[in-house]
């Protein structure tokens, strides 16, 4: 009987074993990275190639490997019927910068959604973004408010503000234009990038542009932190205030750049 223990006991060990396992792939399944759908090319395609419904594939990748040109799969219909631009090895992904999209533009504009301009300044983030990228719109505003007053002898009175705040989270790109030199050779002149918002929104976006000025910050693809604009907050005079708040003031010393020997002088040796 004694004989039986160890095996019983080995078995019972290996049996925690495959169970310890079996709840480790099943937590690294389910903290997997999202994938996301790309089109590619179902076979080789050569330059010049019109690419037809039978050519092209859907490919699963994960989000954070995703080309900024790469084409969604939802939006697979844009490439039918385009020219490509050079030769795609099978697998491959295709890339707005692979076709010569003849089609319009509306084509790519998804249900639901219209296609507004946004001018921006020349170079920083404008300078890099690509269609099929996500970005934030951010404006600066300034704010006038009536203030209240106990006094009813005192007229209306009004406190401007300048604050600056998120408009759009998360916003796709749908083309780029080209900077323009609008004032002479060495002053680069505003941007223009197009963006897909549903009807309200862009007019919002619209009438935006004549209130504030606005800018953008280039997200990663597919990232769905921070896409709620109200726990984003906003930035005003009292976020400067705010961070002297604990902070004491330096104080420049007699002879700038030399070290106090007595605030350095070595921790004393162990004995």
């Amino acid at each position: 009987m004694k004989n039986f223990i160890p095996l019983v006991l080995a078995v019972l060990l290996g049996l925690a074993a495959v169970l310890a396992v079996n709840r480790l792939l099943q937590e690294r399944n389910k903290s997997k990275e999202k994938t996301t759908f790309v089109v590619a090319v179902a076979r080789n395609i050569t330059a010049g190639d019109v690419l037809t419904a039978d050519s092209i594939m859907k490919k699963e990748i994960p989000v954070s490997a995703r080309p900024a040109q790469s084409i969604f799969w939802s939006k697979a219909e844009v490439v039918i019927g385009q020219k490509a631009m050079r030769s795609i090895t099978h697998g491959d992904y295709v890339q707005l910068s692979d076709v010569g999209l003849s089609k319009s533009m509306a084509e790519i504009v998804g249900e639901g959604e219209w296609a507004v301009s946004l001018s921006v300044p020349a170079g920083g983030i404008a300078r890099i973004v690509q269609p099929g990228d996500e970005v934030a719109v951010i404006g600066t505003f300034k704010i006038t408010s009536q203030v209240k007053s106990a006094d009813l002898s005192v007229g209306t009175q009004y406190e401007a503000k300048v604050a600056t705040m998120v408009l759009f989270p998360r916003v796709r790109v749908l083309d780029v234009g080209a900077m323009a030199t609008a004032r002479g050779a060495d002053e680069a002149g505003a941007g223009e990038i197009i963006l897909a918002l549903p009807p309200q929104q862009a007019q919002v976006l619209i009438a935006a542009q004549r209130k504030a000025a606005l800018t953008i910050a280039l997200r990663r693809p597919g990232d769905d932190a921070a896409i709620n604009r109200l726990d984003i907050g906003m930035v005003d005079e009292a976020t400067f205030d705010n961070l002297l708040q604990g902070m004491e003031s330096v104080q420049l010393p007699k002879i700038p750049g030399v070290v106090n020997i007595k605030e350095k002088a070595p921790a004393a040796k162990p004995e």
